[in-house]
């Protein structure tokens, strides 16, 4: 089904010709995983313990299970679960505090290097290029000890292009023309964060709607991380946090 009409096609069409090649691909790049996030959420909402193989095995029934007959489609099903009794093994089971995580997630590359506790289930944020020995974050010794045995877990933040890909899905649910149109406009280009921001705050409900759509990608992106590194976490994600004191990232 298509209910969008040709004409606003061919300006969606010109506005992506506007990019160069190089942009369009890094775009593209950030639809796929804004899409594959999406699908993990998904899987993690029905199963929210599922191993890291569960997840592959679903990625790829989503993804590309039409592709493959009803025979061969299961054959690479089974293949793609048949780590699940040693990922379970080897999972662990960590208190962890999501606030913490989801912190590291959307952190400064530049500013922060932050690393899971696996025992505690908190983060450390270590500044970058620190100027001395008084701050309290870890000491190079404690990092190098933690990493070598396996106490820290580098959290790679997400980075911007990825929150980016979630803005531009966010426009594309928006149903009022107008607000649709600037937010298009204001994401095409530097500054585009900024601009984000600022469409949004003339317009509250949406404002408060791109909130919880923020959230559940965020919340989607800890989930798949912890998959992605053996960690079964044994603490419930909190109620998430709506109104004017919530934190606004864009």
């Amino acid at each position: 089904m298509n209910d969008t009409s040709p004409e606003m096609e061919q300006k969606h069409r010109e506005m992506l010709l506007q990019h160069s090649g190089a942009e369009r691909l890094k775009m593209g790049c950030s639809m796929f995983a804004t899409a594959r996030a999406l699908v993990v959420a998904s899987v993690l909402e029905k199963e929210p313990f599922a191993s890291p193989a569960r997840v592959r095995e679903r990625l790829f029934l989503r993804f590309y299970g039409h592709e493959f007959g009803a025979e061969e489609r299961e054959r690479i099903a089974a293949w793609l679960s048949r780590d699940e009794p040693e990922c379970h093994g080897s999972a662990r089971k960590v208190a962890v505090s999501w606030d913490d995580l989801e912190m590291a997630l959307t952190a400064n590359a530049e500013e922060w290097t932050c690393y899971l506790d696996a025992r505690s289930g908190e983060v450390q944020m270590v500044p970058v290029g620190r100027m001395d020995d008084d701050d309290a974050s870890l000491s190079e010794e404690e990092l190098d000890a933690g990493l070598e045995a396996g106490h820290l877990i580098h959290v790679e933040p997400l980075g911007s292009r990825i929150e980016y890909g979630w803005m531009e899905e966010f426009a594309g649910t928006v149903g009022d023309a107008r607000l649709h149109d600037r937010l298009e406009i204001a994401l095409d280009g530097r500054g585009a964060f900024r601009r984000f921001k600022n469409v949004l705050h003339d317009a509250p409900d949406e404002r408060e709607r791109w909130f919880a759509f923020r959230d559940d990608r965020l919340r989607a992106a800890a989930r798949e991380w912890l998959a992605g590194h053996g960690i079964e976490p044994t603490t419930a994600p909190p109620a998430r946090r709506r109104g004017p004191d919530q934190a606004d990232a864009t």
